[in-house]
């Protein structure tokens, strides 16, 4: 592609270049200095820790001819050099153009809320692909085209990683893409572009306060990602799904709602529930269906119902869903059961909020026969007020509460563990702090005792501990996986 078609559609306030001299030949974009090439356009972004004008030099010493950035006294370089405001806007907007609009070529479903994104997004990959169906996902697990896994930085990438992530897609002839949206990626104008067919709101609770500052600032910017949907599905059980579907309604937003306890649009009635899965109802366009799936708990349903919808609304029908979800094992990392020949149960899921640990333990209560046990930790330099909430929910529900290490990034971990333990301490002091997280699920694998349920919160599938500005290898379910095997051998020998 030619320079001088991008800069036909996007607002620039000066350059160092005739215009004989926009005759440059480019096919990518990025914010990234360290992969650009000769046909890259650099656009250096000011971030909340670096600043992209730095590596202006260096983008330009390695090939790059064409530069977008906001400081004038960049004109002097040996580059073709645009001043722009909005850097972010921008980016996203060239992104779109150079990789030829590719989101408007797949069934793109975005889904965001505070819990439920990650498993919604590979239950409809699960469908989709059931029902032969070509599928790409994006989201905290990285991104997956046709089984290809890629490792990304963000729950919601880049813009011009998304936008080139699903060029990819379409020129792999994949059609449908189901993609978490964050709350982070509608403020930096990371989705700006894209042209979602479907949104799915899960729920909204106390989290990214570091970010946001406020709850309200956290709703709006969930909100405005559905000024960009052309289908909305709302759990409005929740308070802010509820507020939001009223909202989008008064807009002329084409919305439907989903819910277990408010009447909606789609409402699901759970007949029963153990470790082993859930069997509930829904009634669809006057007629009742039975889903079975192999979770437990409310949470499975709400997560599986905003799928039925979702799967529906994309044409697949009803009775070819209910045959993909019977044989759904369960998203890896999410309420993920480990295989064990002990006599206790171990659970590893993603659950780092106070209202995911919540959710995921009202599960556990309502099955438990023996002690309910859980180990979990809280991030460094990230909202401290959730720490003692977490605390609390875990006090409140568990018999014994493992305080560990989880991404401490510059804080001391025994630190945040003490915080935690102060809501802890409002039900009861059966705590103990393990910083060292490998040594805690080594302790409490060790010392388990028969019919407990153990419940391995907040690391899952994601492959680091952030201990100050380095991602360290951490495999929490390689690591339990050799626990139990050290356990299992010493109870034989």
């Amino acid at each position: 592609m030619k320079l001088n078609e991008i800069l036909k559609k996007i607002e620039y306030i000066n350059t160092n270049k005739l215009l004989r001299d926009l005759e440059i030949d480019v096919d990518n974009v990025t914010n990234d200095s360290r992969v650009v090439n000769e046909k890259s356009i650099f656009l250096a972004v000011k971030g909340f820790k670096k600043d992209g004008h730095d590596y202006i030099d260096d983008a330009i010493k390695k090939g790059v001819k064409v530069v977008f950035c906001e400081e004038e006294s960049f004109l002097s370089k040996e580059a073709a050099v645009f001043i722009i405001k909005n850097p972010r806007e921008v980016l996203s907007k060239v992104s779109n153009i150079i990789y030829g609009e590719p989101s408007k070529k797949l069934n793109l479903i975005g889904v965001t809320g505070t819990n439920g994104k990650t498993s919604i997004t590979y239950i409809l990959d699960y469908i989709f692909k059931q029902n032969n169906h070509k599928t790409g996902v994006i989201g905290t697990m990285g991104a997956v085209i046709k089984d290809k896994k890629y490792t990304l930085g963000n729950t919601t990438p880049d813009s011009n990683q998304l936008h080139q992530l699903m060029k990819e897609m379409v020129d792999k002839d994949v059609k449908n893409c189901f993609m978490e949206v964050s709350s982070h990626s509608t403020m930096l104008k990371r989705v700006d572009d894209l042209f979602f067919n479907i949104g799915i709101f899960t729920n909204l609770t106390k989290d990214h306060l570091d970010f946001h500052k406020t709850m309200e600032n956290y709703y709006q910017a969930k909100k405005a990602f559905f000024y960009r949907v052309n289908k909305a599905v709302i759990n409005i059980d929740d308070y802010y799904g509820d507020r939001l579907y009223k909202e989008l309604k008064n807009d002329n937003i084409n919305v439907v709602s989903y819910s277990i306890n408010k009447d909606s649009d789609y409402k699901a009635k759970i007949k029963n529930t153990s470790i082993n899965g859930t069997t509930f109802l829904v009634k669809i366009e006057e007629e009742n269906y039975e889903f079975e799936i192999k979770t437990p708990g409310k949470f499975s349903v709400y997560n599986t119902l905003a799928c039925i919808i979702s799967a529906k609304l994309s044409g697949i029908k009803i009775n070819d869903i209910k045959k993909a979800l019977n044989k759904f094992k369960g998203v890896v990392g999410r309420f993920e059961i480990i295989p064990t020949k002990l006599e206790c149960t171990i659970i590893l899921d993603f659950a780092h909020t106070p209202d995911g640990l919540e959710k995921i333990m009202e599960t556990i209560d309502e099955v438990a026969v023996g002690r309910k046990i859980v180990m979990f930790g809280a991030g460094g330099e990230r909202d401290i007020s959730r720490r003692a909430l977490m605390g609390e929910v875990a006090g409140r529900y568990c018999d014994f509460c493992y305080l560990t290490s989880d991404n401490p990034r510059y804080e001391d971990p025994k630190s945040i563990c003490e915080e935690i333990a102060e809501g802890v301490q409002e039900h009861h002091n059966n705590y103990k702090i393990i910083v060292d997280r490998e040594e805690a699920i080594n302790y409490i694998i060790d010392k388990y005792q028969k019919n407990d349920i153990i419940l391995l919160a907040g690391k899952s599938t994601e492959p680091y501990q952030a201990i100050e500005d380095k991602k360290v290898p951490y495999f929490e379910r390689d690591i339990t996986m050799k626990a139990i095997i050290k356990k299992e051998k010493s109870m034989k020998g």
